[in-house]
């Protein structure tokens, strides 16, 4: 199958930022309700950073994309074929910051790949591939 391009990653990366922002405001809504206090503080900043990783680490594991995936027919898997590890997840979650600390240069490497690969793909052992539309 073929590897993905970097547009194509980078739009469904689109939809799951618009997903993790759905989810960092439904739980504002919730703290806010039930506290009614604003929400702040390192506290804060660490739950909202477990949400984002629990909702990359369960769709990478589980079936291997997130709902942004889905909708760009993208699927992430081992460089062997197999579904990601919870450990993979894991490094490819970090290397995905390491990638946009460094003003997004980690994505920017699959231009200039020959594999199309990011530093998330090769930190992690998996890649990126676009399924075949479904007739």
């Amino acid at each position: 199958m073929p590897r993905a391009s970097l547009w194509r990653r980078l739009g469904a990366m689109l939809y799951d930022t618009m997903m993790v922002l759905a989810i960092v405001i439904t739980t504002a809504i919730i703290v806010v309700r039930f506290t009614a206090t604003t929400p702040s503080g390192f506290w804060w900043q660490s739950l909202l950073f477990c949400e984002w990783f629990a909702f990359f680490l369960y769709f990478w594991c589980n079936g291997g994309k997130t709902i942004g995936m889905m909708a760009w027919r993208l699927k992430v898997q081992s460089d062997d074929g197999a579904p990601l590890s919870p450990t993979q997840a894991t490094t490819r979650f970090a290397a995905g910051l390491l990638s946009a600390a460094c003003l997004g240069l980690g994505y920017l490497w699959a231009l200039v790949d020959p594999l199309n690969r990011t530093w998330s793909d090769m930190l992690s052992g998996s890649h990126i591939i676009v399924e075949p539309k479904q007739t």
